[in-house]
């Protein structure tokens, strides 16, 4: 009788490995980020529904273009944008070779990158 594999079981194994390639990158990300002067910007209630929206605005861009601008002050070189309830949204970086580099965090990954952030939020200092 021959084997089978059933096709979900697949899917969970790829959907697991895209999960795991997304939080290595952004672990390396926040690496790059360990012992450099940061800033945390919270978004409001409307800003954070519209940071998830999909549509004609994109208001990642419009706002992740407006928060750099306000950050750069020539000390902080790390950012990390949360949404209304705590939750990171996305990451940024100052590259003297490439200006601010950023990263988003998606909503299925937020709680842990939370977590992560929480526990290395003082190393950050």
């Amino acid at each position: 009788m021959p084997e089978y594999q059933l096709k979900f079981t697949e899917e969970v194994d790829e959907i697991e490995a895209s999960r795991q390639r997304t939080l290595d990158e952004i672990y390396c990300f926040i690496e790059t980020m360990n012992g450099r002067p940061l800033a945390i910007i919270s978004l409001n209630t409307e800003q954070s529904v519209q940071w998830d929206e999909d549509g004609d605005i994109d208001y990642q861009d419009e706002y992740g273009r407006q928060i750099i601008s306000q950050v750069s002050d020539g000390v902080t070189e790390t950012l990390v944008i949360r949404n209304n309830e705590g939750l990171p949204v996305a990451l940024a970086a100052d590259s003297r070779e490439f200006g601010w580099q950023g990263i988003g965090v998606d909503k299925r990954l937020r709680f842990e990158i939370a977590t992560m952030l929480q526990n290395d939020e003082t190393e950050f200092e």
